[in-house]
């Protein structure tokens, strides 16, 4: 029995030619996606704004006759921007996305939860309870449509963001007590704050804490760079901190076959992570 990854879709040579963008999927043995409407077709969607149930069926069934589905529908958007005008525009993409997700085939709408810094580089000012509490208002604004569609709102914490940790995330789920339609994404390495933290401690706290919530995990591997924006850079799966192997077997036995996501591998990065043997077993 096949396990299985999934990958970002605009990792994969093809933007804007969903053909080539299938073929390419397929030759390289992946079944499974993040699929950005904004990042793979931005020309057809206009950088993500027009989708129509027309086109999220196109991909479904373009995808499901090579045997590639979409695990997750991403919209990262900034929920909490202080341009309440861009919010209210945000709000209103992640509604139409909600709707329109059992249309791609899958019922996850994921994002990260934005930040009071445009360019989001890391700032404490995300920390403070001010963005918090914009959050919860985004959050209950996109609860009703998430109820009315039977789909998922899945939020991915990080430091950059307002739910920039596990005891955050854990304040924002007991808000909505804990909502059925509010879910994660979890990645351990985006909650990463001190070069002392351990992602495979935070990987174990946040399944732990959170099992029912999670509907992916996001995997990647990294090195520590204080100076940087994000504190970190993503590198290929072996070449940083991380030992990857085990935060897959971490998901794997916490999650048999649950989505488990490559994450940030563009520029060919992606081709040299799938050359890994511990990824046997994922692909055929």
């Amino acid at each position: 029995m096949r396990k299985d990854f999934a990958v970002r879709a605009h990792d994969i040579p093809g933007r804007d030619d969903l053909e080539e963008l299938t073929r390419n999927i397929k030759m390289r043995g992946i079944h499974t996606l993040a699929f950005s409407p904004a990042a793979s077709i931005a020309a057809a969607t206009h950088g993500g704004d027009d989708v129509s149930i027309g086109m999220a069926n196109y991909v479904r069934r373009l995808f499901a006759a090579n045997d590639i589905e979409i695990g997750t529908l991403s919209c990262y958007v900034n929920l909490i921007d202080p341009d309440l005008n861009a919010r209210n525009r945000v709000i209103a993409r992640f509604q139409r996305y909600l709707q329109l997700a059992p249309g791609f085939g899958t019922r996850i709408v994921a994002t990260e939860t934005g930040s009071v810094d445009p360019t989001f580089g890391f700032t404490k000012a995300n920390f403070e309870q001010v963005p918090f509490e914009t959050l919860l208002k985004t959050i209950a604004q996109l609860l009703p449509v998430a109820h009315e569609f039977g789909t998922f709102i899945a939020l991915e914490p990080g430091v950059n963001h307002p739910l920039y940790s596990l005891a955050r995330t854990g304040q924002l789920l007991a808000h909505f007590d804990n909502d059925p339609a509010l879910k994660l994404i979890i990645d351990p390495v985006n909650l990463i704050l001190s070069e002392k933290d351990d992602v495979e401690v935070v990987l174990h706290e946040a399944f732990e804490r959170f099992s029912a919530q999670i509907v992916a995990v996001h995997l990647k591997d990294y090195v520590w760079t204080p100076d940087a924006p994000r504190l970190l850079k993503t590198v290929v799966p072996g070449t940083g901190r991380v030992n990857f192997r085990r935060l897959l077997e971490m998901a794997e036995q916490a999650q048999p076959f649950g989505i488990k996501c490559l994450d940030e591998l563009p520029n060919g990065q992606l081709d040299e992570t799938l050359k890994l043997p511990l990824l046997a077993p994922y692909r055929g």
